[in-house]
């Protein structure tokens, strides 16, 4: 029989879209159909799936002074959990570049690949993607251009947000259908977090909801409870009385400055003169901690493209950098030895590159069951 317009949707199917928060004027026939099977059947394989992305055996880990990083872990290691606060980006940096040969999904395209969202929000949004995601990662361009640029990106993204009127609801069930995976190790790296109670700042250029969404699954999937010791610095978005997003509020963040949403004044438990890991794929994420007095900053670049080029800058910027989109194992590797009870002796390293690889490599001792049966390789230059 010939397709129904929209007029002819039941009215208990209208109600559930409204229910789901969802603009039913957006939406044909085979959307419509498409909705009704991935977000209200929740048994749906895609709304049970897991966050959390598997382990990859390619990754290599890079580390151009690898004293200094010595020196660093154990200053931090000797002032205790206390005195430690982690700052890391959200996309690409918790998060993969890509599964299973597949690009993976951003905060942002997470909506842009979404079935729920119009077609005319997402070609709009993957020409933006096209046009300025090549100059967010050009270090030839000076950070003040490459700044006004990010600036431009994000005003154009939150008009065309604003315009397709999305409910948190939606965006939930967008997280769920989307490619949005954690890196592996991850789980292992918050289950450190909490075990200590540690502060854990997450600053981030993309959609706050969408991340919201990603930690709130997150946290039902490994049982994790993020409240206290998790904040999420980013763009807020404003709701209005039917709970669609009507604005953004707060100052606009992109890549360039994040720095504006972390300070001492901003966090007052982030201790003048206390210790950091900061944690980013771009050499502009270390801008993160521009605001603030700290004692000792161990940095850790995740570069997820095999760019030789790149890779020598991010060497230079990042004390530690792991490649090819690899695991977190190894940053919750670290975090283990300075907050838990690992029989490995900072002290007893001595100068021996070799032995600060075995230190990094084997810091937790993971249980056979668990541990990955390929192990990745440690480059020192």
């Amino acid at each position: 029989r010939p397709p129904r317009s929209t007029q002819g949707v039941s009215s208990a199917a209208s109600d559930v879209y409204k229910r789901q928060g969802i603009n039913a004027e957006y939406m044909g026939e085979q959307t419509r159909k498409h909705l009704m099977q991935e977000t209200i059947e929740t048994s749906s394989p895609k709304m049970r799936r897991s966050i959390f992305g598997p382990y990859n055996p390619r990754e290599e880990l890079h580390i151009a002074n690898p004293e200094i990083v010595r020196e660093k872990i154990k200053k931090i290691r000797l002032d205790g959990a206390e005195k430690l606060n982690v700052i890391s980006d959200f996309d690409f940096t918790l998060t993969r570049r890509k599964v299973e040969e597949k690009i993976a999904d951003s905060s942002f395209n997470v909506l842009t690949s979404s079935p729920l969202m119009s077609e005319e929000y997402k070609q709009n949004s993957k020409n933006l993607f096209k046009k300025f995601a090549p100059i967010e990662r050009d270090t030839t361009i000076s950070p003040e251009v490459r700044a006004n640029y990010m600036k431009t990106w994000w005003e154009e993204s939150s008009n065309l947000i604003i315009n397709e009127r999305l409910s948190k609801r939606r965006i939930k069930n967008s997280v769920m259908l989307s490619n949005l995976y954690f890196r592996y190790g991850v789980k292992e790296f918050f289950q450190i977090i909490q075990r200590v109670k540690m502060h854990c700042y997450i600053v981030s250029a993309g959609i706050k909801e969408v991340i919201k969404q990603a930690i709130s699954i997150l946290e039902a999937q490994m049982s994790f409870e993020s409240k206290d010791i998790l904040a999420l610095c980013s763009t807020s978005e404003k709701y209005d009385e039917s709970g669609y997003i009507s604005n953004f509020e707060g100052p606009l963040i992109t890549s360039s400055n994040k720095s504006l949403l972390i300070s001492h004044d901003l966090y007052p438990e982030i201790k003048v003169n206390s210790n950091a890991i900061v944690i980013g794929d771009l050499i502009d994420d270390l801008s993160m901690v521009n605001n603030l007095h700290l004692s000792t900053k161990l940095t850790i670049g995740m570069l997820n493209i095999n760019d030789a080029a790149l890779l020598e800058d991010y060497k230079k910027a990042f004390d530690i950098v792991i490649g090819v989109d690899g695991n977190f194992l190894h940053i919750a590797q670290i975090l283990e030895a300075i907050t838990g009870n690992s029989n490995n002796d900072y002290m007893t390293f001595g100068e021996n590159a070799e032995l600060v690889a075995k230190l990094i490599l084997s810091l937790i001792h993971i249980s056979e069951p668990t541990r990955p049966e390929r192990i990745s390789y440690a480059v020192f230059c």
